[in-house]
């Protein structure tokens, strides 16, 4: 199967490790588009550029022949509109971390980078229903471009956040709600005595199951935009 991950290079070279054998993926780093990537994701407004971009993308992976795009930020920016414009299944990495902890544990926890993050984190636990599941919402008090550089200290901060999220809100799994903090778990994960789940790597394995499984997203629940059916038509 050919899957499109819409990432860096570092992180689309992680997930071809973590690929199943027969699972090819790109990033179309060769795809210019018309819209530019910010840097990272800390406001709706960053959220707004980054929808645009993935939606360009979903596109163009679906006239290539892609079997499925996986998104790269946690806050999903643009998925649902993604998925009206194409037909293969569209991977959300907070979507699909959140669903996949309430499957494994009552009571989880999530943390994100910042404080001005945690609106959003909130909107999207209520968006699917996980209110009752979520024990907290705590800020980690970094920005992404911090969080990239794995410095020893911040490392050693975050495990003790984690810490006091489970001795303190009794999350029984944990959440981290950045794609960014989400690699920091091959090195961290054995200091943690509860589940966290790596977003990166869930997300490439939800791809290969609905590829695997020939399922995608309802046309009923994420119809082709009437503007652009009327257009086709005409």
């Amino acid at each position: 199967m050919r899957i499109a991950f819409l990432g860096n290079d570092e992180r689309l070279a992680y997930l071809q490790k973590h690929a199943f054998p027969g699972t090819e993926l790109d990033n179309l780093a060769d795809f210019a588009g018309e819209t530019t990537r910010p840097p990272s994701v800390e406001s709706r407004m960053d959220e707004l550029g980054l929808a645009q971009w993935y939606i360009e993308r979903a596109i163009e992976a679906e006239r290539r022949g892609f079997d499925a795009v996986i998104t790269g930020c946690f806050g999903d920016p643009g998925v649902d509109a993604a998925r009206e414009r194409v037909r293969i299944p569209v991977i959300a990495p907070g979507e699909t971390t959140l669903l996949t902890a309430r499957m494994l544990a009552h009571h989880f926890s999530i943390i994100t980078p910042l404080a001005g993050t945690l609106p959003t984190t909130r909107e999207q636990v209520i968006k699917l229903g996980l209110q009752d599941a979520v024990a907290s919402i705590r800020p980690f008090g970094a920005p992404i471009e911090a969080i990239r550089s794995k410095d020893p200290q911040l490392i050693s901060d975050l495990v003790a956040l984690c810490q006091r999220t489970i001795d303190e809100d009794g999350a029984e799994l944990l959440v981290f709600g950045c794609a960014s903090m989400s690699l920091l778990l091959d090195d961290i994960a054995e200091q943690i005595p509860v589940p966290v789940i790596n977003a990166v790597k869930l997300s490439l394995k939800a791809a290969e199951m609905l590829v695997g499984a020939g399922l995608s997203h309802s046309p009923v629940t994420f119809p082709t935009p009437a503007k652009l059916v009327r257009a086709q038509a005409a």
